[in-house]
């Protein structure tokens, strides 16, 4: 936190996904105290303080329209890792379809997201809202075990992770990994819609990384929003 003459005027957060798996996040300064250096007091500190934790990757992500933000982590030596189009859109009235079924087996799963271009395009990144966790066979066995990921086909010919977005109302449902051919494509989107649904949400959201993919999640009504497009995940070049 920052203070100015006593009251708060900032505030940020270090997360640590996993043992060095550093995440920076959450930094806001009050309107009133903005162009008093307050913003770059907080990065610099949240900075140091992750270095001090000898991690082994310091990252975090922002709006590509975030110029201060940028600046701040270019001067820090931040670099663009990962870019991703966010789109978000309201649940729609879908039928679940046939073939998509929760994924109880890992191994399978997971040599399919291996070798799909999603998650080489994501740079190994699953999109939980503006959180970036790297995405591990640890990681995917936690989310087969709470039941948010599905395959389409025996055996899998398109995958998707859906999953809460935490920062995000509940109201939301977010589409974390998604790949698979067009067909595969089609019926988890109705899939998710239909899920979301049910569940009693009203929005879908997702990170869809690169620009090869948007066009499926566009025509399923998840569209980017008129103020901004990409998000970007910046790391810090640690040794």
């Amino acid at each position: 936190m920052a203070e100015l003459d006593g009251q708060l005027a900032g505030l940020g957060k270090l997360t640590v996904f996993a043992p060095g798996e550093v995440w920076l996040e959450g930094l806001r300064v009050d309107p009133a105290h903005r162009g008093k250096g307050v913003a770059k007091a907080l990065a610099q500190h949240q900075f140091e303080s992750a270095l001090a934790l000898k991690p082994r990757s310091i990252r975090f992500a922002t709006a590509e329209v975030n110029a201060e933000s940028l600046h701040i982590a270019a001067k820090q030596g931040f670099q663009e890792i990962a870019r991703f189009t966010y789109v978000e859109g309201p649940v729609r009235e879908e039928a679940a379809p046939s073939g998509v079924s929760p994924v109880r087996d890992v191994e399978p799963a997971w040599a399919f997201i291996r070798a799909s271009s999603a998650y080489r395009d994501a740079r190994g990144f699953l999109g939980l809202g503006w959180r970036f966790p790297e995405l591990t066979r640890e990681r995917l066995a936690e989310r087969v075990s709470r039941g948010e990921v599905f395959a389409w086909g025996d055996p899998p010919r398109g995958l998707l992770i859906l999953a809460p977005d935490p920062y995000a109302p509940a109201t939301f449902a977010t589409v974390a990994f998604l790949h698979g051919d067009d067909a595969a494509g089609d019926s988890l989107l109705r899939f998710a819609h239909a899920r979301a649904r049910e569940r009693g949400q009203e929005y879908l959201a997702a990170m869809v990384p690169g620009e090869e993919k948007v066009d499926i999640f566009n025509r399923y009504g998840l569209v980017p929003l008129p103020y901004f497009r990409h998000v970007l995940v910046l790391a810090y070049p640690l040794p």
